[in-house]
């Protein structure tokens, strides 16, 4: 099983290829079904609730999960590894420390965000010509979610 610290990972830059940048979790969990590790089962785990702009993903055995209104990945990933019956057939993706140091503690191997992007940006760039891991979208209007990222990304003040 594998289990994705959903925006530790989406919040990785200067590792996939332009045509890849910029994904969402659905986006994530389409890749991930199309690469090595899209036999196993995978949670892309986010934090809070699903923002109602945001379409559900489940392709193969790779869902996209929230941790819950006001509950952390983090909390849900080392839930879900004191649950589990068999943490050492666990991999945990994420560059949190205390995520991976509770992932260890379990016996379940950690793998960087870094790490995990190339390899699913080798596997996508590896695949049959005319075949997309994640394909292209229009993506229409901003949602006011994305406006307010990108003003406070640029520190733009929107009452001036």
């Amino acid at each position: 099983m594998l289990l994705v610290d959903a925006y530790n990972v989406l919040h990785v830059t200067g590792v996939l290829p332009p045509e890849l940048a910029g994904l969402e979790a659905p986006d994530l969990a389409d890749l991930i079904a199309s690469s090595r590790w899209g036999r196993h089962q995978a949670v892309v785990v986010c934090d809070g609730t699903k923002p109602r702009d945001v379409r559900a993903a489940e392709r193969g055995h790779v869902r996209v999960s929230y941790a819950g209104g006001g509950a952390s990945a983090d909390a849900a990933i080392e839930r879900m590894l004191n649950e589990s019956t068999h943490p050492r057939r666990i991999t945990v993706v994420s560059n949190d420390r205390e995520v991976q140091r509770s992932a260890r503690r379990r016996g379940a191997r950690v793998l960087g965000a870094e790490a995990f992007l190339r390899q699913l940006a080798q596997d996508a760039a590896a695949a049959p010509r005319g075949t997309r891991a994640v394909a292209k979208r229009d993506p229409g209007p901003l949602t006011a979610r994305q406006v307010d990222a990108w003003l406070r990304y640029f520190g733009i003040d929107p009452g001036t």
